[in-house]
């Protein structure tokens, strides 16, 4: 592999919005796992907490998590310099604030829903990774979840990634050279579901804030209202 090479191309515009696609991408595609792994809540406290402990007994998940968080550093590093960029180059007036956003509430909200995902990411981290397991992961996502502060952040911060990324998984591609008649409005339409996919987040705080519960297969699947 020529790193020489590598260099060269991270450090041309072309290379720095390349990054950014195929990082958001990844991103987006972790996204998708991550919302899968929420949905295994309804399965009950036994399969998660044993899901969880799974993951985390894992030898590959400490490499798998230096990846993800490369991946995160590589996106907003390439996405920053992209944004300065593009403001310093533009010309003044109406085209200088283009770099701002597009046609779209997607495109026109982009650097306001990056800074907001990056809050409330930090904010999701220090509630559940760094913080003590003991009580079972169970316990402590279905507890935070039946706390109106945390779901209203929890809500906010779906909005916020379901916004950024109706934008960015079409404009991602669209920066990689996929771009035809025939595929783009697939794609378009591959990036809006993505997009609403990630309202299932919000969905399932609020629906333990809600005060119901799905008990584990032991006990039939039954709906209980937790009073």
């Amino acid at each position: 592999m020529d790193i020489t090479f590598i260099k060269r191309f991270i450090t041309t515009s072309i290379g720095r919005k390349a990054v950014m696609a195929v990082s958001g991408l990844l991103l987006g595609g972790f996204m998708l796992v991550h919302l899968a792994e929420n949905l295994l809540l309804f399965k009950g406290e036994i399969f998660y907490n044993g899901w969880v402990d799974f993951l985390l007994s894992n030898p590959i998940t400490p490499f798998l998590e230096a990846g993800l968080l490369a991946l995160f550093l590589a996106h907003i590093a390439a996405g920053t310099w992209v944004r300065v960029e593009d403001f310093l180059n533009a010309p003044r007036g109406y085209e200088a604030r283009k770099w701002q956003g597009g046609r779209t509430i997607g495109s026109a909200t982009m650097l306001y829903t990056a800074a907001a995902i990056l809050a409330y990411l930090t904010y999701h981290m220090l509630t559940f990774r760094f913080v003590d397991h003991s009580m079972g992961f169970y316990q402590m996502v279905t507890g935070a979840f039946r706390s109106p502060v945390f779901v209203a952040v929890y809500v906010a911060g779906a909005a916020a990634l379901a916004l950024h990324l109706s934008h960015g998984m079409q404009s991602a591609f669209q920066t990689l050279g996929v771009n035809h008649p025939k595929y783009t409005p697939l794609i378009k339409l591959g990036g809006l579901l993505v997009a609403l996919a990630m309202i299932g987040f919000a969905l399932i705080s609020v629906y333990y804030l809600a005060g119901i519960d799905l008990k584990s297969a032991e006990a039939g699947y039954q709906v209980v209202i937790i009073k």
